[in-house]
């Protein structure tokens, strides 16, 4: 990453699609340019109308550009898909038959290269993860150069999806004239998210998105598990709107302006709420009692959920705390902004618990206080930090094409598709 580069983070999911324009100087990071727009024709990562979904990308392009008034950028996208699993792959080189030989980094970069293309050939590679080398079938170590051997395997765990899945990085890989960076928004945001030691000890990172809840629990620095719950904020505004009798949008306003994750407040009872019913002129009331306890049930649903894959993963795993992750549980996406999900997570996982920001301390944003904050710009932000420790691949374009023009080029694109 070279100072004084800028950087289009792009982050499209299935409720909305948030763009980031930031500019990388000696002393962090700088916002030049952010917005939101709605999405639609997205379901769970696929691509369900791919005219709706050129639409939204394009007009959030045109708004960073206006904003911005950036002429160059190096393009970041991420993206949640219920598709994606982790899975474990290797390979082994012989570096010698007879009198062991030193290894030096030719060798290394063999073996990531013979690992990558095999996973490449077999799936959609979006996150790769190294985790140790094995030297002559006995020494387990973390860096083989210098070391002498006959044989070293290389092991690794990555984020995978199939291929021709009809995600949102197929049609956009199709459309973007510019070198990209990918890679899934819940993975991306435990790279700025979570810290080296909670990943290296045992913590379990929970995305509540719209469509889907993923949780990811990290040990020994690399996701041991990741579960996709196909339960998600919709099912909440989904309630709300069938038990008061109101539309998604009326729910959503809700959830945002009076919500509460928690009930049985003794102020609660009191506070009266207003609201529109389906016909949106008639007017209704109901409590933040009421309202609290509908949020309530579905989120711990989805919560104890959460609990019991961290249950079983500790219970396959001895060497942690049977029941518990030393890290906790750490709240990112749209749904962590919930007010009082802390004190609904604390009762249900017994342990800590916190909402993930962006936390990188060598790489601040200088700027912009609400971007750092906010817990739904994770996924978006942790391409960044991705692309810092230079351990995600840049995806070239099809065909070579100069930076110059970037957002007018990128626009054009989306209005000749259609």
């Amino acid at each position: 990453m070279r100072k004084g580069e800028t950087y289009c983070l792009i982050d499209v999911g299935s409720h909305s699609c948030k763009g980031v324009v930031l500019r990388h100087t000696n002393q962090g990071l700088e916002v030049l340019a952010k917005a939101s727009m709605r999405m639609r024709g997205i379901e769970g990562g696929d691509v369900r109308d791919a005219t709706a979904v050129s639409e939204a990308v394009e007009s959030l392009v045109d708004e960073l550009e206006r904003e911005s008034r950036v002429r160059r950028a190096d393009f970041i996208i991420s993206s949640s898909h219920s598709g994606v699993k982790l899975v474990e792959h290797g390979a082994e080189l012989t570096v010698s038959e007879n009198e062991k030989k030193p290894v030096d980094e030719s060798i290394v970069e063999s073996l990531r290269a013979t690992v990558e293309s095999e996973l490449s050939d077999k799936y959609r590679l979006l996150h790769f993860y190294p985790k140790r080398y094995v030297v002559d079938g006995t020494k387990f170590v973390l860096n083989p150069i210098g070391m002498t051997a006959n044989r070293i395997r290389f092991e690794v765990t990555a984020a995978v999806m199939e291929k021709d899945s009809g995600s949102v990085f197929d049609f956009l890989s199709e459309v973007l004239p510019e070198p990209l960076l990918v890679g899934h928004s819940s993975l991306l945001a435990a790279e700025c998210a979570l810290s080296d030691v909670e990943k290296e000890t045992g913590v379990c990172l929970i995305d509540l998105g719209h469509s889907h809840t993923f949780v990811v629990i990290y040990s020994a620095s690399v996701p041991a598990r990741l579960q996709v719950i196909p339960l998600g904020i919709r099912n909440v505004l989904r309630d709300i709107s069938i038990v008061l009798g109101t539309s998604m949008e009326e729910a959503e306003r809700l959830l945002r302006s009076e919500g509460s994750a928690v009930y049985g407040e003794a102020a609660y009872a009191q506070q009266t709420i207003e609201y529109r019913g389906l016909d949106g002129r008639t007017l209704k009331v109901t409590t933040k009692e009421e309202l609290a306890r509908i949020i309530h049930a579905r989120l711990r649903e989805i919560l104890m959920k959460a609990r019991r894959t961290i249950r079983e993963f500790t219970l396959q795993n001895p060497s942690s705390t049977i029941g518990r992750l030393p890290g906790g549980v750490v709240f990112v996406g749209g749904g962590a902004k919930i007010p009082r999900l802390i004190d609904l997570a604390l009762d249900v996982f017994e342990g800590p618990a916190r909402v993930g920001t962006f936390n990188v301390p060598n790489l601040p944003i200088l700027n912009d206080e609400d971007v750092v904050e906010d817990p739904a710009l994770c996924g978006l932000l942790g391409g960044m930090t991705q692309l810092l420790r230079q351990t995600q691949s840049v995806v070239a374009a099809k065909a070579p094409s100069s930076k110059q023009g970037f957002f007018k080029k990128l626009v054009e694109m989306f209005k000749s598709l259609w």
